[in-house]
């Protein structure tokens, strides 16, 4: 009886562990999804501009922030929905958090030089 006891308490935290793991799982195939369409978009876009330029114009700029505002918009939903099965530093994300680390990233600061100025809430 009580080994029956035990083997049933040891299945529910099995099943527990198994179901937070393939949330985990899950959060990071969607962020691998979601970079790649990012990747896949960026570089769409800057193979469209000319090689010479040193700026973006103001619809250029309009169309690389909706890009980066799509790709941050897409990566705290997919926080957002598996956040109960993320490490607790991560638990706490805020959208304002996944701004900061995507400005934050080296190709953002190499386009400090285009003066890219994205308005991202």
């Amino acid at each position: 009886m009580m080994k029956k006891i035990l083997f049933s308490c040891f299945l529910v935290g099995c099943t527990a562990s198994n179901v937070a793991l393939a949330s985990v799982e899950q959060y990071v195939a969607a962020v691998d999804k979601i970079s790649e369409q990012y990747k896949q978009e960026t570089r769409s876009f800057f193979s469209s501009l000319d090689a010479q330029q040193s700026s973006f114009t103001s619809q250029q700029q309009a169309q690389f922030c909706g890009i980066v505002g799509n790709y941050i918009e897409r990566l705290y939903q997919a926080a957002d929905q598996n956040r109960a099965s993320l490490d607790r530093q991560f638990r706490q994300m805020t959208k304002q958090d996944v701004i900061h680390q995507v400005m934050a990233s080296k190709e953002m600061l190499i386009l400090k030089k285009y003066n890219v100025q994205c308005d991202l809430k």
